[in-house]
């Protein structure tokens, strides 16, 4: 559904898929066929697949959010702040996110538990 940017923040806290002007929200799955926790949920971009801004994983029948910790441009910025869930959020770097929308929660957990990638995990304080 194409709207304004101004209005999306009720479409991400609710996560239905919109399109607004360089920014929307889609769901995403990284393996159809997993019924795994982790492998699906809900991600707003900016610009593109690129840009991850949040992601919603459904991890156990709870819905954990992860935010983008790097900045960008003022759009961006822009973009953030129209669509922030008002939730705490856990901070990850835009690699993490990609990373995250790609593989699954599991795969990103992996890397971090066992180093393989530079994951890092800041918890937002709500």
């Amino acid at each position: 559904m194409k709207i304004a940017n101004h209005e999306a923040r009720f479409f991400v806290q609710r996560q239905h898929p919109f399109q607004g002007s360089n920014l929307y929200g889609t769901y995403w799955c990284s393996n159809p066929s997993s019924i795994h926790p982790g492998d699906n949920g809900y991600v707003v971009y900016s610009y593109g697949t690129h840009w991850p801004l949040f992601v919603c994983v459904h991890l156990n029948g709870k819905d954990v959010w992860f935010e983008n910790e790097e900045r960008h441009s003022r759009t961006t910025s822009k973009h953030r702040s129209q669509t922030h869930p008002h939730c705490p959020t856990v901070f990850l770097s835009q690699g993490a996110m990609t990373r995250l929308v790609a593989w699954g929660f599991k795969a990103i957990a992996k890397d971090r538990v066992l180093g393989t990638q530079q994951t890092e995990f800041h918890q937002e304080v709500a």
